[in-house]
């Protein structure tokens, strides 16, 4: 394994110039399984992915105003200039009424986000049926990771020509990027036996993309400073930077570490692939509503409380666009705040959590993001409120650092034993199956003329429904009680080292 991984490290080293000392997770140097320092590289590429985002979607919306007929500040002009004309004077863009497609420019980035989010809630479980099932997890994983950065190479190209395609791939790679999420985390419970070994695997992994997340914005931001560019420029340079990061970090894990497995089970006779993944879900969803209630009616609050969460960046960047004016550059150090407050809210939260139990600070961090989100537009409410938008930006931070951590630790709390596999599995199918529902409610009432304050403030609504099914999920110590009298059940390990435990079951996912 030793010699296997410094074999690999001949690639990493010259390529990035990443020592153990620099890197969190110290690849090939502090874990026995080298598939954990494959897993800490693809968290890398996929962090950088994630914010490349931000940019292109800013980009995305200027130019599809331009395509609508709209006119533009001289400040935030695109390069060829706009041949609708420009402002020479004007601090922020004058009302448009022009469409493209059928929608105006600013619901083009909830649309999307609508259209990956019910193509995810209804394929998913055939594509983990499909990991679970066959022996393609490894292929399937190398494929979505060439196809991203395939996708990405294109996405360099972005200008007014090319704003159409640009955004008709901007739907086809997240999709693509979810399906190999649901890869990754296929290999997560096979690196170690230990479940303590396993926590400090997922944290400092999550630490290693955090800080990519954090170098990648500021990269970006100083090459767009340097280079005096605008939005569609600040797009090209983030591209640039994210093929050559995520080229380097998909292509050594997937071609130097990550091995292919064994399909972990049959196709039962009489099934398909097609179907078996529904089916399965059905019947644990069932097993639970009827066994454990507390379970099920967690997976709902889960369900709404990750919708209202993962819409959040969709919809905040069109707001900042939109009504505060806000360039990319200012949009993307408001997601670095973001970032930032979010580490040492989540230890400061932990200690909450040990203080007053995973139930009550679960309800607490929803109250958090539902009233700060609620509250948000009012202090938010034009381009003279920008300093107000970098506050909201820390407490939006925290509640990053408080519910992900919070809702994961209550879940596992009151799962029964045994069923880990599948549990995991639908936990993640709940967190993928509303993610449509805000930007589509944020479309309609964006396109009905609605003030766009109360479209971000819809968002708000997601929190509260969660926080009252998480209210009547029904006594939080006789569930905890409940799953404890079946953990003689529970397995820990992995077949990477040797246990005899399944891995998490994807035909749920």
């Amino acid at each position: 394994e030793k010699s296997a991984c410094f074999a690999s490290q001949k690639f990493l080293i010259p390529a990035m110039a990443i020592s153990k000392a620099l890197c969190p997770c110290t690849p090939c140097c502090k874990w026995k399984n080298m598939e954990v320092t494959a897993w800490a590289l693809d968290s890398s590429a996929r962090g950088a992915m994630v914010i490349s985002g931000i940019f292109l979607g800013v980009a995305l919306l200027r130019t599809a105003k331009v395509a609508a007929g709209c006119t533009l500040c001289l400040d935030d002009t695109l390069d060829p200039l706009p041949p609708v004309g420009v402002n020479a004077t004007c601090t922020e863009d004058p009302p448009c009424d022009g469409k493209v497609y059928g929608f105006k420019p600013s619901s083009l980035l909830a649309v999307m986000g609508t259209v990956v989010g019910l193509l995810a809630a209804i394929t998913m479980p055939i594509i983990g049926a499909v990991i679970d099932h066959t022996n393609l997890r490894w292929k399937i994983g190398a494929i979505t990771a060439f196809l991203l950065v395939a996708i990405n190479v294109v996405q360099t190209s972005i200008s007014q020509a090319t704003w159409s395609l640009v955004a008709f791939l901007q739907i086809a790679a997240p999709y693509i990027y979810l399906v190999h999420c649901v890869v990754q985390y296929a290999y997560l419970p096979e690196l170690t036996n230990d479940k303590n070994v396993l926590s400090d695997i997922t944290a400092q992994c999550n630490m290693w993309q955090f800080m990519t997340q954090v170098f990648y914005i500021m990269i970006v931001v100083a090459a767009t400073g340097a280079t005096g560019a605008d939005a569609i420029g600040s797009a090209r340079i983030s591209q640039i930077l994210l093929v050559i990061w995520s080229g380097v970090f998909f292509y050594i894990p997937w071609a130097e570490m990550f091995q292919e497995r064994p399909a972990l089970h049959s196709v039962p006779e009489g099934e398909s692939l097609l179907t078996l993944g529904f089916r399965r879900l059905k019947k644990t969803v069932a097993e639970m509503r009827s066994d454990f209630n507390s379970v099920f009616r967690m997976l709902i609050a889960v369900s709404f409380a990750e919708a209202g969460a993962n819409a959040f960046t969709t919809i905040a960047v069109t707001y900042c666009d939109e009504v505060m004016g806000m360039t990319s550059t200012e949009t993307s150090l408001l997601i670095l705040v973001c970032l930032v407050t979010a580490v040492p809210a989540s230890l400061l939260f932990a200690r909450l959590t040990r203080y007053i139990g995973a139930h009550k600070s679960y309800m607490l961090s929803l109250v958090w993001w539902g009233v700060v989100t609620l509250v948000a537009p009012f202090f938010m409410s034009g381009p003279e409120h920008k300093a107000n938008t970098y506050l909201f930006g820390v407490l939006w931070g925290m509640g990053f650092g408080w519910i992900y951590p919070t809702q994961r630790a209550l879940y596992c709390l009151i799962i029964p034993g045994g069923q880990e596999s599948e549990l995991m599995g639908i936990y993640i199918f709940a967190g993928q199956i509303l993610v449509w529902l805000p930007p589509a409610i944020f479309t309609l009432l964006n396109e009905a003329d609605v003030s766009m304050k109360w479209g971000l403030a819809s968002d708000a609504c997601f929190f509260f429904v969660a926080l009252a099914v998480t209210y009547v999920m029904g006594d939080f110590e006789i569930a905890q009680m409940k799953a404890k009298e079946t953990l003689g059940k529970r397995v820990m390990g992995a077949q990477a080292d040797g246990g005899d435990e399944e891995a998490v079951n994807l035909s749920n996912v």
